[in-house]
Protein backbone atom coordinates (compact mmCIF):
# COMPACT_ATOMS: atom_id res chain seq x y z
CA UNK A 1 0.00 0.00 0.00
CA UNK A 2 2.55 2.49 0.91
CA UNK A 3 4.45 1.24 -2.44
CA UNK A 4 1.46 2.36 -4.16
CA UNK A 5 1.00 5.73 -2.67
CA UNK A 6 4.67 5.95 -3.10
CA UNK A 7 4.47 5.47 -6.92
CA UNK A 8 1.55 7.36 -7.02
CA UNK A 9 2.84 10.40 -5.29
CA UNK A 10 5.90 10.40 -7.84
CA UNK A 11 3.24 10.09 -11.05
CA UNK A 12 1.49 13.60 -9.30
CA UNK A 13 4.65 15.60 -8.88
CA UNK A 14 5.98 14.39 -12.38
CA UNK A 15 2.77 15.24 -13.49
CA UNK A 16 2.86 18.64 -11.65
CA UNK A 17 6.24 19.48 -12.67
CA UNK A 18 5.12 18.94 -17.29
CA UNK A 19 2.28 21.12 -16.38
CA UNK A 20 4.64 24.12 -15.00
CA UNK A 21 6.64 23.63 -18.10
CA UNK A 22 3.74 24.28 -20.34
CA UNK A 23 3.19 27.78 -21.48
CA UNK A 24 -0.40 27.06 -22.30
CA UNK A 25 -3.82 26.35 -20.06
CA UNK A 26 -5.11 23.08 -21.00
CA UNK A 27 -8.92 23.08 -21.04
CA UNK A 28 -11.15 20.78 -19.42
CA UNK A 29 -11.86 18.37 -21.76
CA UNK A 30 -16.16 17.81 -22.29
CA UNK A 31 -16.19 14.59 -21.44
CA UNK A 32 -14.14 15.61 -18.09
CA UNK A 33 -12.12 11.53 -17.53
CA UNK A 34 -9.98 13.38 -15.84
CA UNK A 35 -12.56 13.65 -12.78
CA UNK A 36 -11.97 9.82 -11.88
CA UNK A 37 -16.21 9.80 -11.20
CA UNK A 38 -15.93 12.37 -9.14
CA UNK A 39 -17.91 16.00 -9.01
CA UNK A 40 -16.18 19.10 -9.46
CA UNK A 41 -18.70 21.04 -7.55
CA UNK A 42 -18.12 18.79 -4.83
CA UNK A 43 -14.29 20.49 -4.86
CA UNK A 44 -12.54 23.38 -2.81
CA UNK A 45 -9.29 24.48 -2.24
CA UNK A 46 -8.20 26.75 0.41
CA UNK A 47 -4.82 28.51 -0.77
CA UNK A 48 -2.52 30.41 1.76
CA UNK A 49 -0.48 32.74 -0.59
CA UNK A 50 1.12 36.26 -1.43
CA UNK A 51 -0.56 38.32 -3.94
CA UNK A 52 3.22 38.85 -5.35
CA UNK A 53 3.72 35.10 -5.67
CA UNK A 54 3.70 33.63 -9.48
CA UNK A 55 2.70 30.38 -7.91
CA UNK A 56 -0.12 31.49 -6.19
CA UNK A 57 -1.28 33.71 -9.17
CA UNK A 58 -1.38 30.75 -11.51
CA UNK A 59 -3.22 28.32 -8.80
CA UNK A 60 -5.54 31.15 -8.09
CA UNK A 61 -6.46 31.37 -11.92
CA UNK A 62 -6.49 27.52 -13.12
CA UNK A 63 -8.21 26.11 -10.07
CA UNK A 64 -11.56 27.88 -10.45
CA UNK A 65 -10.80 26.97 -14.19
CA UNK A 66 -11.18 23.29 -14.07
CA UNK A 67 -13.69 23.09 -10.72
CA UNK A 68 -15.90 26.51 -10.92
CA UNK A 69 -15.45 30.23 -9.59
CA UNK A 70 -16.96 28.97 -6.25
CA UNK A 71 -14.64 26.19 -5.38
CA UNK A 72 -11.44 28.80 -4.05
CA UNK A 73 -10.96 30.45 -1.15
CA UNK A 74 -7.74 32.50 -1.02
CA UNK A 75 -5.83 34.05 2.14
CA UNK A 76 -3.29 36.71 1.42
CA UNK A 77 -0.75 35.97 4.08
CA UNK A 78 0.95 39.81 3.95
CA UNK A 79 -1.90 41.27 4.10
CA UNK A 80 -4.02 39.55 6.89
CA UNK A 81 -2.79 39.01 10.18
CA UNK A 82 -5.07 35.96 11.19
CA UNK A 83 -4.05 34.23 7.73
CA UNK A 84 -0.31 35.03 8.80
CA UNK A 85 -0.95 33.88 11.97
CA UNK A 86 -2.71 30.70 10.99
CA UNK A 87 0.11 30.06 8.16
CA UNK A 88 2.94 29.80 10.53
CA UNK A 89 0.78 26.81 12.42
CA UNK A 90 1.43 25.04 9.85
CA UNK A 91 5.06 26.16 9.38
CA UNK A 92 5.38 25.23 12.95
CA UNK A 93 3.78 21.95 12.58
CA UNK A 94 4.42 20.49 8.77
CA UNK A 95 7.75 22.62 8.57
CA UNK A 96 6.45 24.52 5.42
CA UNK A 97 8.63 26.63 3.66
CA UNK A 98 6.71 28.32 1.06
CA UNK A 99 3.33 28.96 -1.05
CA UNK A 100 1.49 28.18 -1.67
CA UNK A 101 0.15 26.19 0.44
CA UNK A 102 -3.01 24.24 -0.86
CA UNK A 103 -5.91 22.14 1.44
CA UNK A 104 -7.55 20.07 -0.90
CA UNK A 105 -10.85 19.48 0.32
CA UNK A 106 -13.45 17.25 -1.62
CA UNK A 107 -17.76 16.81 0.36
CA UNK A 108 -16.12 19.23 3.01
CA UNK A 109 -13.53 16.96 4.05
CA UNK A 110 -9.36 17.55 3.50
CA UNK A 111 -7.91 14.50 1.70
CA UNK A 112 -4.60 16.82 0.30
CA UNK A 113 -1.91 19.47 1.45
CA UNK A 114 0.23 20.66 -1.39
CA UNK A 115 3.10 22.93 -0.77
CA UNK A 116 3.56 24.50 -4.31
CA UNK A 117 1.99 23.87 -7.72
CA UNK A 118 -0.05 21.11 -8.82
CA UNK A 119 -1.51 20.20 -12.27
CA UNK A 120 -5.49 20.52 -11.62
CA UNK A 121 -6.00 17.38 -13.59
CA UNK A 122 -4.14 15.32 -11.09
CA UNK A 123 -5.85 16.52 -7.97
CA UNK A 124 -9.24 13.87 -8.38
CA UNK A 125 -6.55 11.00 -8.77
CA UNK A 126 -4.74 12.49 -5.80
CA UNK A 127 -8.41 12.28 -3.66
CA UNK A 128 -9.28 9.05 -5.02
CA UNK A 129 -5.63 7.69 -3.36
CA UNK A 130 -6.44 9.50 0.02
CA UNK A 131 -10.09 8.02 -0.19
CA UNK A 132 -8.52 4.20 -0.54
CA UNK A 133 -5.61 4.68 2.25
CA UNK A 134 -8.31 6.16 4.82
CA UNK A 135 -5.91 9.23 5.28
CA UNK A 136 -5.09 12.86 4.01
CA UNK A 137 -1.58 13.26 1.66
CA UNK A 138 1.21 15.58 2.29
CA UNK A 139 3.00 16.48 -0.53
CA UNK A 140 5.19 18.90 1.33
CA UNK A 141 9.10 20.15 1.47
CA UNK A 142 9.71 17.86 3.90
CA UNK A 143 8.52 14.86 1.33
CA UNK A 144 5.19 13.15 1.06
CA UNK A 145 3.21 11.53 3.30
CA UNK A 146 0.08 9.90 4.27
CA UNK A 147 -1.72 10.99 7.88
CA UNK A 148 -3.79 8.09 8.70
CA UNK A 149 -7.03 9.09 9.92
CA UNK A 150 -7.29 5.42 11.73
CA UNK A 151 -5.03 7.02 14.56
CA UNK A 152 -5.70 9.49 16.88
CA UNK A 153 -2.39 11.67 16.21
CA UNK A 154 -3.41 11.27 12.69
CA UNK A 155 -6.86 12.27 13.49
CA UNK A 156 -6.04 15.35 15.63
CA UNK A 157 -3.53 16.90 12.93
CA UNK A 158 -6.42 16.26 10.46
CA UNK A 159 -8.75 18.08 12.50
CA UNK A 160 -6.20 21.01 13.32
CA UNK A 161 -5.14 21.59 9.59
CA UNK A 162 -9.29 21.46 8.78
CA UNK A 163 -9.95 24.40 11.31
CA UNK A 164 -6.84 26.56 9.80
CA UNK A 165 -7.45 26.02 6.24
CA UNK A 166 -11.23 26.95 7.05
CA UNK A 167 -10.37 29.85 8.62
CA UNK A 168 -13.36 32.39 8.38
CA UNK A 169 -15.47 29.77 8.71
CA UNK A 170 -15.84 28.79 4.99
Amino acid sequence: MKRDLALLLILVLAASFLGCISSQTQTQTSQEKWLEGLKKSEFHFYIFGLNTCPHCQRMKKLLPEYFGNSSLTFYEIREDKKAYNTYMKFVKTLGITGVPLIGIFYKDNLYAVVEGEIDPKVIPQLVKEAMKNNGVILIISQGQFLVPKNESKGLELIGNMTTWFKLNGH
